[in-house]
């Protein structure tokens, strides 16, 4: 296979990740927290919070107990929120559908699958 097929077939791939029923749903969702300013600030808050708590690690700060029950109010506050949630849920099936998708690629590299079957238990692949 020469060099332009396998770009071509990335692309297609790219494209159908693109129009998937996981992403559409993400960005659907994405759309609905950005408008609902309760969620969309929890949200922010966590974000800001946990950027501060990141910065103050790397710069050898001490993080005080405060910080990280701060921290832990904020990420609470946004699991009670049903929003919040079915945006984290779809993400999660993204990613996960990500993740197969980088497996079946590795397996392929490797020679562990091919896209007729491998002949052996493929409960685990999902190929």
């Amino acid at each position: 296979m020469h060099r332009d097929d396998i770009i071509r077939l990335a692309m297609e791939l790219g494209s159908s990740i693109a129009s998937c029923d996981e992403l559409m749903e993400v960005k659907r969702l994405q759309e609905q927290l950005q408008a609902d300013e309760t969620a969309f600030g929890l949200v922010m808050k966590y974000q800001a919070s946990r950027m501060n708590l990141d910065n103050k690690q790397q710069a050898g700060q001490n993080v005080t107990s405060e910080d990280e029950n701060h921290l832990h109010i904020l990420e609470q506050q946004m699991r009670n929120n049903p929003l919040v949630m079915q945006v984290m849920d779809a993400q999660d099936r993204f990613n996960n559908l990500m993740q197969a998708v980088y497996f079946a690629m590795n397996q392929s590299l490797s020679g562990g699958c091919s896209p007729d079957g491998c002949g052996g238990s493929c409960s685990g692949c999902g190929m």
